[in-house]
């Protein structure tokens, strides 16, 4: 089974297009996205905490990810209520896998700050 395609916005996010560019090179990203936007009406607080979570944690979520993304708070609040059986935890990664939001995802993602750099860049890295 092939791997899944790596939306364009994440392979930014992550570094995947700077380390393969031409892997990259002829994708097109869906036009005219919209930014993930307000939480739904009929949240909960909860379900509204967990949204805000997302929204700042995975910053190539739009507007095509709002129902995955409240079905994924939905099943977070009821994991914090403790009415959480397997097959939720089941849906909830599958949900999280979709998003790009799995610890194996994670650990793919560039992290600014925090890191210390190497004295040597100026003289040794890459011109602009």
């Amino acid at each position: 089974m092939p791997r899944p395609r790596l939306p364009a916005a994440k392979a930014a996010a992550t570094g995947a297009a700077i380390r393969n560019p031409s892997r990259f090179k002829g994708r097109k990203s869906p036009k005219n996205t919209r930014p993930l936007g307000k939480p739904y009406a009929g949240m909960t607080a909860v379900e509204i905490r967990y949204w805000k979570e997302f929204d700042a944690e995975l910053s190539w979520l739009n507007s095509g990810h709002r129902v995955l993304v409240r079905m994924a708070c939905r099943l977070s609040a009821k994991m914090d209520e403790g009415e959480f059986g397997v097959s939720a935890a089941q849906a909830l990664s599958s949900i999280l896998s979709k998003l790009g939001a799995t610890p194996v995802d994670e650990t793919k993602v560039a992290q600014s700050g925090g890191e210390e750099t190497d004295p040597g860049e100026e003289f040794f890295g890459r011109p602009n």
